[in-house]
């Protein structure tokens, strides 16, 4: 077996070991050095050994092995795609389960394949009965790794069925297992990933945060590893970006980007990139990675509309939102495909569509009750209120949506919402508690760099909005301007400029003064809508 020192799997050297000495191996070598070369991405090898171990065991008498192997390659080779070739060893699996001398272990095996093929197929109701008889055999047959990846696939076929608590339930008896250490890596790995799949889709932040680091941890200790990897990785981009660290999400995405293989998690990488790209402000990034993740076959919204309603395209967001929430099945995806949807119609001033997407992502909400989809909903819900005159009544809905995303550690969304709720206060008459939570959002988007967003707070906290007619700014403001919306502070700009900073100071207050605007923060949202940011 691998060797593990100090908690890291060596596979690497044990692939190179192993493979030295190949034509010598016995067949528990072989099944080995299958997985050696399937976790170091030697795809062909592992195929070779894994076929040779099979018909060794089989030589030797010991069914169960042979089963085993046969698993692995027809699993790995149809997460791979191919699955002409995973069908064929699936196919010579039942013969070999079919035998006079089957074990309660092949039997477990056979059960576990068979509900799976049912589950594959989208038939979620014959699925659910025969997974629960696939874990019932492993366990009498005390294959964990059977077991445990039975138990995971049930869990996801009760969330496909609608029964949350009961998936949830299963979900964790996996993770469990896992974390104390009772699962062999082979099936650790396809079973973490598949678990934080799941709870990503729900939208349980809460869950997929803590199974995300497990899975960080465990992809550590595999010295080596590039299957998972890049799925780990793409988690851990996700929650980086929810918990407002964009720097290092986009870092991750970007690492995703440029080494994985697998084109369903490439193509998410760089839908990731894309949104990264575009809540920073960077329209042109954005839409080369969705570009990317549209020729791997992966739906680019609701971030495609999104920068779309950013770039002013009301009616061009709104089409592509429609034809995707017609196709969007996902709960957190069709989550946010509704509350982008809500957006832009408030944004179009179609107050009824906004309201029949409110009541959807509602009822979405409530289905599958998770805190992120609870504060998209009460977000949209108190927007819509205040958007209809109802101030009063969208303040409680704003602040169950801002006490949500407190609780999931999401500053971005918890700063949209309190936009909101600034409106909705100064609607009611408290012009200075509306500027005290202004202030609170322009903190953090300033902090995060959410440069749209910042344009969309000034003018909504604008007593009157800024003129899109030239401010009359000499060219030294405008090079100053420039500078000041990358950041860069006014001793950075005077040794940039050679300037002292006093002279500096006096630009921006005299930028300020023409803008007619009351921030450095407020001067570099006005500098990106209107093409200003890039002055020389």
């Amino acid at each position: 077996m691998a060797i593990r020192e100090a908690g890291v799997v060596d596979w690497t050297g044990r692939f190179e070991e192993l493979t030295a000495r190949e034509a010598a191996l016995a067949g528990d070598e072989l099944d080995e050095l299958g997985q050696a070369a399937w976790f170091v991405g030697q795809d062909d090898v592992s195929v070779r050994a894994w076929e040779r171990a099979h018909l060794r065991y089989l030589d030797d008498g010991d069914l169960s092995s042979a089963v085993r192997c046969v698993f692995w390659l027809g699993f790995t080779l149809s997460e791979r795609g191919d699955e002409v070739r995973g069908g064929a060893w699936m196919g010579r699996l039942m013969e070999l389960c079919a035998r006079d001398d089957a074990t309660p272990v092949t039997e477990a095996v056979r059960a576990l394949c068979i509900a799976h093929g049912a589950f594959a197929r989208g038939d979620v109701e014959a699925a659910v009965p025969l997974l629960r008889q696939a874990v019932e055999r492993a366990d009498a047959a005390a294959d964990v790794d059977t077991f445990t990846l039975a138990t995971m696939s049930l869990g996801r076929a009760l969330m496909m069925a609608g029964r949350i608590d009961d998936a949830i339930r299963e979900l964790d008896r996996v993770m469990l297992l896992i974390a104390d250490g009772r699962v062999s890596d082979r099936a650790a790995g396809p079973a973490y990933c598949a678990v934080i799949a799941s709870l990503l889709g729900r939208g349980d932040v809460e869950r997929a945060r803590v199974w995300t680091r497990e899975l960080g941890d465990w992809c550590d200790s595999q010295q080596g590893l590039e299957p998972f990897r890049g799925e780990c990785t793409l988690h851990r981009a996700n929650v980086l970006q929810l918990g407002g660290e964009w720097q290092a999400a986009t870092t991750a995405a970007e690492e995703v980007c440029a080494t994985e293989k697998r084109s369903e998690t490439l193509a998410n990488a760089w839908y990731r990139a894309a949104d990264l790209h575009r809540v920073a402000g960077r329209p042109t990034a954005a839409r080369q990675a969705l570009r990317q993740a549209a020729a791997l076959g992966r739906a680019v919204q609701p971030g495609l509309a999104l920068l779309s309603r950013d770039a002013g395209d009301l009616a061009g967001a709104w089409a592509g939102l429609e034809s995707a929430r017609a196709a969007a099945v996902e709960p957190a995806v069709r989550a946010e495909v509704l509350a982008a949807a809500v957006r832009v119609a408030l944004d179009r001033g179609r107050l009824s569509d906004a309201a029949a997407a409110a009541h959807e992502l509602s009822a979405c909400a409530t289905a599958f009750d998770t805190l992120y989809l609870r504060g998209l909903s009460s977000r949209a819900d108190g927007e819509l209120a205040l958007a209809q005159g109802r101030a009063a009544e969208a303040l409680p809905l704003l602040r169950a949506s801002w006490a949500a995303w407190r609780r999931i550690d999401a500053p971005y969304e918890a700063a949209l919402t309190r936009v909101a709720i600034g409106a909705a206060i100064r609607a009611i008459g408290d012009a200075e508690g509306a500027e005290l939570e202004f202030d609170a959002a322009r903190g953090v988007l300033e902090g995060l760099g959410a440069i749209p967003d910042l344009a969309r707070l000034e003018r909504v906290a604008a007593a009157a909005p800024v003129a899109a007619s030239d401010p009359g700014l000499s060219r030294r403001e405008r090079e100053v301007l420039a500078l000041v919306s990358r950041g860069w502070s006014n001793r950075r700009i005077a040794e940039h400029l050679f300037l002292s900073e006093r002279t500096v100071a006096r630009h921006v207050g005299s930028i300020l003064a023409k803008l007619g605007v009351p921030s450095r923060s407020a001067a570099t949202a006005y500098a990106f809508e209107h093409d200003l940011a890039a002055a020389r």
